[in-house]
């Protein structure tokens, strides 16, 4: 339905925080970071292969650092915000509609 179409496209990116459960897979894609070389520490803790071009961090190949239903780590959390990378999402989730006295399961949004 419309109004379900609506809710769905509302939904907001979210970065990771540390000691939530990861909701999805979250993989790092190579090529270039941004971030100066004073950084690897990060790579290196969290075993991502890199290598320094042209005074900045390149990613050489992607590599998987969250699995879903995975606590994030700190160091997890820490290196996505560097990155820029907000791989989360949050909408709203409706359970009842409320409409003229009555309560109507909200599975009627479902209905084309």
């Amino acid at each position: 339905s419309e109004i379900k179409k609506i809710i769905d496209d509302e939904a907001r990116e979210a970065p990771a925080k540390a000691g939530a459960l990861a909701p999805d897979d979250v993989w790092i894609q190579p090529g270039a970071t941004g971030l100066d070389p004073k950084q690897t520490s990060f790579f290196q803790n969290l075993q991502i292969a890199t290598k320094i071009v042209k005074t900045q961090i390149d990613i050489i190949a992607e590599k998987k650092i969250l699995t879903a239903g995975q606590k994030i780590e700190p160091t997890h959390a820490a290196l996505l915000d560097k990155l820029k990378i907000r791989p989360f999402s949050y909408k709203m989730h409706v359970k009842a509609i409320y409409d003229k006295g009555q309560i109507i399961s909200a599975a009627i949004l479902d209905i084309t």
